[in-house]
């Protein structure tokens, strides 16, 4: 890619901030009409869900409109995305692997542990290892490994690797955000999932990368409105019951969601340390997480930008906290002392959806919590405990927290907004590194080979598909769970991907020892996952992926310790790659 004068970049650059004002202007006259709806006494079924799908139009319209076949565009982004707004999408995306375990943010389950080793894995990734790749000129990671390793076992076995744990993260997205539409708007699951895929294949299909990568800062853009308005309103009014970054309110949500049964018990200092190994790894390794940094400038600007996903992502962190404690003790407040037939409507309603247990039963009416408490032991007329009346979810007490606190229907929508958002980005970028893996690293090796910039879109739209339908399939027969699938994928990540990445710096290493690390991780992860049996916890998982990352880093060092010492081109490799200019990968020939 030719450097741009300066007068042209300014001229770029004056283009794009007026084509993002126009955007960020549109979104807040959207939603303002939404909270004057509110106002003038609309119904509050339609103002809380017009939000959410305007957001899911509105960041599907961006996608489409910055639609490309351009390879440079559809694959990096143009390499022209600033770092500021980089850094923004790419918290978005290290922030929705973190919803399904939201409640550990609101228990300040901070320490050693699935909080701890996401949020290293994302220095990791965002502070060393996305730089590097943007100085090795690679479009993605899977390309990365394909040009360190490029045999062809090694190289598809990686690249499969990559493809898998993005596809899932791409169906794990995809569910938040149904899970979103349906629990917090009332909306009916199949038409949920048939919208929330298609929005994905529109925003990553046209424009690949560089639609994603701002569809997500846009994503990121909702989120913050949307968890920051009722935060922010309540504190300005002196009624959050927590303090933002500490106070004795912390330590009654933590009681009460482990009392809910939301919070995991203590699993002991081994077990919270291998979490933590893992999940770093895991996260560090991450495709859609590394996909940001390719889009940047140059190698300062990519490393501006992990400073703005790690700084974003702590506040996005401490707003859901805040957000989920602040709805727990209302809830709580709320029920206390209250009987079984005259609990608040909203619960009753939410009951009926198998989003909160009264007494242990699922009821829609005062009559039927009645009952369902008299066979708990509780007469009638007798107070409930907060214990009493249970959420099943976490995202449910995230998008309950303006009913429980009477802010109304709009803050509703901007909430169920956010998480809208958060699971789309995801899905997004899921769904285009998942692409990208299969349609250009698997099929061309950006070595100086010509291919038709036709056929390599093609390949990657119809991958685009495979994975969205499977999304959609996933998201309405509800087989899977999205905490499920994230911690899946992160195992895979960490168990398969992880070593090959740890080998790509070590000169000894060629293919044979990545095919090794390879196929011991794969080995390690799926003989420990079926020793731990069906119910599986993500310390399962995370304990799993060590194993397998474990039995595979061994393999591979063993395998390059018994091999001659001499590898001229993976000497040549590291040490540009290291302490050269980086460009270890020819231009390619469709940019």
């Amino acid at each position: 890619m030719r450097e741009r004068s300066g007068e042209a970049f300014l001229y770029d650059r004056a283009i794009l901030d007026s084509r993002i004002a126009f955007v960020t202007a549109s979104f807040l006259l959207a939603y303002g009409f939404t909270a004057l709806l509110d106002r003038v006494g609309a119904p509050e079924r339609f103002v809380a869900a017009a939000p959410p799908w305007f957001t899911l139009l509105a960041l599907a319209a961006i996608g489409f409109l910055l639609h490309s076949m351009r390879v440079s565009f559809y694959y990096a982004g143009a390499r022209a995305v600033p770092a500021a707004y980089s850094g923004f999408a790419n918290a978005a995306v290290a922030v929705a692997l973190l919803l399904p375990f939201a409640t550990r943010l609101a228990g300040r389950s901070w320490g050693l542990g699935v909080v701890f080793g996401a949020f290293l894995g994302l220095a990791g990734a965002a502070l060393f290892l996305g730089p590097l790749l943007r100085k090795s000129g690679a479009y993605s990671l899977s390309s990365l490994l394909a040009a360190r390793f490029p045999g062809a076992a090694p190289r598809f076995g990686l690249i499969a690797a990559v493809a898998l744990s993005s596809g899932l993260l791409a169906v794990a997205g995809s569910q938040i955000a149904v899970d979103g539409l349906v629990d917090l708007t009332g909306a009916g699951p199949v038409f949920a999932a048939f919208a929330v895929a298609a929005a994905g294949l529109v925003i990553a299909g046209p424009g690949g990368l560089g639609a994603a990568i701002w569809a997500a800062a846009a994503a990121a853009g909702v989120a913050l409105l949307g968890l920051g308005w009722p935060i922010l309103a309540l504190s300005f009014q002196g009624e959050l019951p927590i303090g933002l970054l500490g106070g004795p309110g912390w330590r009654e949500a933590s009681s009460l969601l482990s009392g809910w049964r939301l919070m995991p018990s203590p699993m002991g200092l081994e077990v919270e340390l291998a979490a933590t190994l893992a999940m770093a790894m895991g996260v560090g390794a991450l495709a859609p997480v590394l996909a940001p940094a390719v889009t940047t400038d140059n190698v300062g600007a990519a490393r501006a930008s992990g400073v703005a996903a790690f700084g974003w992502s702590v506040i996005f962190a401490l707003f859901l906290a805040a957000a989920i404690a602040a709805s727990a003790l209302s809830l709580a407040a709320s029920v206390s002392g209250q009987t079984a037939e005259r609990l608040p409507e909203q619960i009753y309603a939410a009951s009926g959806r198998g989003l909160v247990a009264i007494c242990d039963a699922r009821a829609r009416t005062p009559s039927q919590a009645q009952r369902a408490c008299a066979a708990q032991k509780i007469g009638p007329g007798a107070p409930l405990r907060a214990t009493d009346v249970r959420p099943l979810d976490g995202l449910y007490l995230l998008g309950a927290l303006p009913g429980a606190t009477d802010l109304g229907a709009a803050a509703s929508g901007l909430l169920a907004s956010a998480i809208v958002a958060f699971g789309l980005a995801l899905a997004a970028m899921g769904l285009q590194a998942c692409g990208a893996a299969v349609g250009n690293d698997a099929l061309y090796r950006m070595r100086g080979e010509i291919d038709l910039t036709s056929r390599r879109l093609a390949i990657t739209r119809l991958a685009l598909v495979v994975v969205a339908t499977a999304s959609y399939v996933a998201s309405v027969t509800q087989i899977v769970t999205p905490g499920g699938l994230i911690a899946l994928a992160l195992a895979i990540s960490a168990a398969c991907v992880a070593p090959a990445v740890a080998l790509l710096f070590w000169e000894r290493a060629g293919d044979r020892e990545a095919l090794a690390a390879l196929l011991g991780g794969a080995a390690g992860l799926i003989g420990a996952l079926i020793l731990a049996g069906p119910a599986r916890k993500i310390e399962v998982y995370g304990l799993s992926a060590l194993a397998g990352a474990t039995l595979g880093l061994a393999a591979g060092v063993m395998s390059a310790l018994a091999s001659p010492k001499a590898k001229p081109e993976a000497q040549s490799f590291v040490r540009r790659l290291l302490h050269g200019d980086g460009e270890i990968i020819a231009p390619d020939k469709g940019a």
